[in-house]
C-alpha cells in the first residue's frame, strides 16, 4: 500500500514495488499477458517515452506498442536492479537481455542478443497505474545492433 500526500491510502492491485515489477516484467513483458493491463492501468493511462514525449494514450495504444516490442525483441530475460516507492510513485531501475528479430528503423536482424537498461517511474492513482515515464538505453541498443558506430 502507498500513502498519498493527503495521507489517503491507495489500495493497489499490487501492494509493493516488487510485486508491481514482477507483474510488469514477468507477466506482461516476458509472458505477453496483455490482459493484465486492463486491471493494472487506468483507462486513460498515458505512457511518456524518451524526452518526456507522449508515446501512447490509453491501454489499447500501449498494447499495440507492446505487441510490436515483443515481436521485435524476443526471448527476454529481465532483472530489477532497484525498486523504490514514495507517495504515489514507484520507480524501477532495470536491465534485460533480448534477441533482436528485426522491425526497428530498417536495421536488419542478425538474431543477436542486446542489453537494454532503463528507469521507469509509475504514478499510481485510484489503485491503478495512471502514468509512466520510461528512459531506456536506446542509443546503446542501436550501437549493439550496428546502426551507429561506437566513438573512440
Amino acid at each position: 500500500m502507498f500513502i498519498t500526500k493527503r495521507r489517503k491510502v491507495i489500495s493497489m492491485l499490487v501492494s509493493e514495488p516488487k510485486a508491481l515489477a514482477d507483474k510488469w516484467f514477468k507477466d506482461i513483458f516476458t509472458k505477453g499477458k496483455l490482459e493484465i493491463l486492463d486491471n493494472l492501468v487506468a483507462p486513460d493511462f498515458i505512457a511518456h517515452g524518451q524526452g518526456n514525449q507522449i508515446d501512447s494514450f490509453g491501454i489499447e495504444d500501449f498494447k499495440a506498442w507492446l505487441r510490436w516490442y515483443r515481436d521485435t525483441f524476443t526471448d527476454p530475460v529481465w532483472q530489477i536492479d532497484d525498486a523504490i516507492a514514495t507517495q504515489d510513485k514507484v520507480v524501477l531501475r532495470y536491465s534485460g537481455w533480448t534477441t533482436y528479430r528485426g522491425g526497428l528503423l530498417d536495421i536488419p536482424p542478425h538474431n543477436q542478443r542486446v542489453l537494454e537498461t532503463g528507469i521507469i517511474i509509475f504514478r499510481i492513482q485510484d489503485g491503478k497505474i495512471k502514468e509512466l515515464w520510461c528512459e531506456m538505453s536506446d542509443l546503446q541498443v542501436l550501437q549493439q545492433l550496428g546502426a551507429f558506430p561506437l566513438l573512440r
